[in-house]
């Protein structure tokens, strides 16, 4: 189903042109060098990349020939060139220091074979350059160092006075295409149609860290029947390239692609929609541009109120695909797949929000925090947060599902070990209930306790967990009131045991709160709001378990929150 869908998408693409035909891939271009016709070499070599910060590059992408060999080569690479742009090893014939001699014969050997007598200009300059260059003169080019590395990338040529390189020639182009028609593939059954094809051996190669693919054998534990590699799962050549093409544009997109803790997460609908643009923002809601914002929180707005925004009503019925997966070795680990019609997934999206659906503490509180978001407040350091949380948390948003454990667990225990932090900068203590956690807990309650959580302060819910939470922030308002802005406040000594375990916390806490009432110029007021919450509680227990201690939190929150409106 994966594969049919990849290969639905790269049809869908390849009628407007996004998607390069077979035997060419968008690949990063880091450097160009310049030739003249009779392949001298026309100044420096031309850095292309545009640095993001010291060891992060934007680089240049270019339609390049490109097979799968060359994708996934490995222990064979000096014998696997690429066609006319390659890395500097290929090119040059130097990898640093170090001589390269097999790459480069072998750069020029396929050039010789795919152009033959070809009279084309810029294949006739870079015959000359290759034939009459020099690899022991590489170190010398300016550059050449980040050239021949690990963020060099890929190398082009361009002939003077062209505005295209060499490999985007019409001709040349022409040439690659008439070589492919040439190579044999085996025959057989393609597990993904069941049809006979031409087979390709080996699945494509994603860039995560050294290479990783979706199907891969690469241990004889994977293999079955003496069958070794590709032949254990069999794709046709066609199938592995427009699937792995389509898998390609998607990871280098900018909206259908986003990051959720090691997981990597593409969406694509059955036919271009706006959902495309407006999912990644939803699950990662990071947008610099004002008139984006105010369009993306109306769609926000509208699906939280359970409202089908006018744009979408077209596509309500179409098929929405989400894939997310990690590295796992050379292999792809896949995560969750998902397909819905776009008008479950919006539903299903907007009660997750309705969940989360929060009083603000601050005009700058998240409303619609992205899975991101919501992650962080789990772990003290983001290399903290469990691999597996994301992928958990993703699936119950999209289908509906009760959140993850861990993530009420993460929570809860964030707020305790933060009950006594501070700021490093101010030395002020750190809200250890802020809105995002408060309103984490709160979408746990109400979806997977089935319980009615308000969104603000209510003073007529009788829960003892609730009242007692409003009574800790009672009391910590008092002595706040009594001492003012005090460094540390009861929070940091007693919240921990106080939800916990709140007979033998509270009544010492009562009888300190006498102590700031009297002090207070308007102790009475703290006196009234401990006697209204008393009242309705008989005894203090001895244990709270997690689903209470969540109570105690949200309420803490609410009563804390309520101080500060007019």
């Amino acid at each position: 189903m994966i594969f049919q869908s990849l290969i639905s998408l790269y049809d869908r693409l390849a009628e407007t042109s996004d998607v390069p035909s077979y035997g060419f891939s968008v690949e990063d271009i880091g450097f160009c060098i310049t030739v003249d016709e009779e392949g001298n070499l026309i100044g420096d070599p031309e850095d292309l990349r545009i640095p993001i910060n010291s060891n992060l590059f934007e680089y240049f992408l270019s339609e390049v020939p490109y097979t799968n060999e060359v994708n996934v080569r490995s222990s064979g690479a000096a014998q696997t060139p690429n066609f006319m742009v390659d890395k500097a090893n290929y090119i040059f014939g130097m990898s640093g220091n170090a001589e390269k001699n097999e790459h480069h014969e072998s750069f020029i050997k396929l050039i010789s074979k795919v152009c033959e007598n070809s009279n084309d200009d810029g294949v006739v300059a870079v015959k000359a350059f290759l034939s009459k260059w020099n690899p022991s003169d590489s170190p010398s080019l300016k550059g050449w160092k980040d050239m021949s590395g690990e963020k060099g990338k890929w190398i082009a040529f361009k002939l003077r006075d062209d505005s295209c390189f060499v490999h985007e020639r019409r001709e040349v182009k022409k040439l690659w295409s008439k070589y492919l028609s040439t190579i044999q593939f085996p025959i057989g059954i393609s597990f993904v149609d069941g049809q006979v094809h031409d087979l390709q051996t080996q699945y494509a190669q994603f860039k995560f860290g050294s290479g990783a693919s979706l199907v891969s054998f690469n241990e004889a534990a994977y293999e079955s029947y003496r069958k070794q590699k590709g032949e254990n799962a069999p794709i046709s050549v066609e199938a592995e390239f427009k699937s792995s093409t389509a898998l390609k544009f998607l990871l280098r997109s900018k909206t259908q692609r986003l990051k959720i803790g090691d997981a990597i997460t593409v969406f694509w609908a059955q036919k271009k929609s706006p959902i495309e643009t407006f999912m990644g923002h939803v699950l990662d809601p990071f947008v610099e541009d004002a008139e984006a914002i105010v369009s993306i929180q109306k769609f926000l707005e509208a699906i939280r109120e359970g409202k089908m925004p006018s744009e979408m009503e077209k596509d309500k019925d179409i098929h929405f695909y989400i894939l997310g997966f990690s590295l796992n070795k050379a292999r792809l680990a896949l995560r969750y797949w998902y397909v819905s019609r776009v008008g479950d997934l919006i539903a299903r999206i907007g009660d997750h929000f309705a969940c989360l659906k929060m009083e603000q503490k601050r005009s700058n509180d998240l409303l619609y925090p992205g899975v991101w978001h919501l992650l962080k407040e789990t772990a003290r350091d983001t290399k903290d947060i469990s691999p597996v949380l994301g992928g958990a948390l993703m699936r119950s948003i999209l289908t509906g599902a009760n959140y993850p454990q861990n993530l009420f667990q993460g929570v809860l225990g964030r707020i305790c070990a933060d009950q006594a932090k501070k700021d490093q900068r101010t030395g002020k203590p750190v809200e250890n209930i802020n809105f995002l956690r408060a309103s984490i807990l709160k979408a746990f309650l109400q979806r997977n306790h089935k319980m009615e959580i308000p969104m603000s302060l209510n003073i007529e819910r009788k829960d003892i967990p609730y009242l007692l939470g409003r009574l800790f922030a009672v009391l910590e308002k008092a002595q706040l009131d009594a001492l003012g802005g005090v460094n540390a406040t009861i929070k940091d000594r007693f919240y921990s045991a106080a939800s916990a375990t709140p007979a033998s916390v509270f009544p010492r806490l009562l009888r300190l709160s006498q102590h700031h009432i009297a002090k207070a110029d308007y102790g009475y007021v703290s006196d009234e709001r401990i006697r209204d919450i008393l009242e309705h509680i008989d005894s203090f227990p001895n244990h709270m378990n997690l689903k209470e201690q969540g109570l105690f939190a949200i309420a803490y929150y609410h009563q804390k929150n309520s101080f500060f409106k007019k």
